[in-house]
């Protein structure tokens, strides 16, 4: 896998009373510090996420399971997406704590952004800081 970091989508979902985490990525190739770069990228990724998650529905009724927090954005590095991702991915499916979840997550990310659409404006990322309480 390549050493650039990349930007992930996650959504927060219940699906017939079961607790589900899709997820979907790109790698980074320019830099995140590129407003137009990052807004076009991370559309792109969260598009791609959510268009699975609406097939989903076919196999019963979703929920999201955070109103503001249930659509994240994230900036990681390959190595701790791939060895620690899963292991808080299977604690919150298995536990449901979204508050300890969002922690341990800002913990291994570069950055956590909320997503959500506004009206007139489009799809808007919203930085959770680390220093705040999640």
């Amino acid at each position: 896998m390549a050493n650039q970091d990349y930007l992930i989508a996650i959504a927060l979902i219940e699906q017939n009373l079961v607790r589900a985490m899709p997820l979907g990525g790109k790698e980074i190739k320019n830099n995140l510090e590129d407003p137009e770069y990052f807004k076009n990228l991370g559309e792109e990724v969260v598009l791609n996420l959510l268009l699975r998650v609406f097939q989903r529905s076919d196999e019963g009724a979703l929920k999201r399971v955070s109103e503001d927090k249930g659509l994240l954005l994230v900036h990681m590095h390959p190595k701790r997406m791939q060895k620690e991702l899963p292991f808080i991915k299977s604690e919150w499916i298995r536990d449901g704590d979204t508050q300890q979840f969002l922690k341990y997550l800002g913990n291994l990310s570069k950055e956590v952004w909320t997503t959500s659409f506004i009206k007139y404006k489009g799809i808007e990322f919203t930085s959770i800081s680390k220093n705040e309480e999640i």
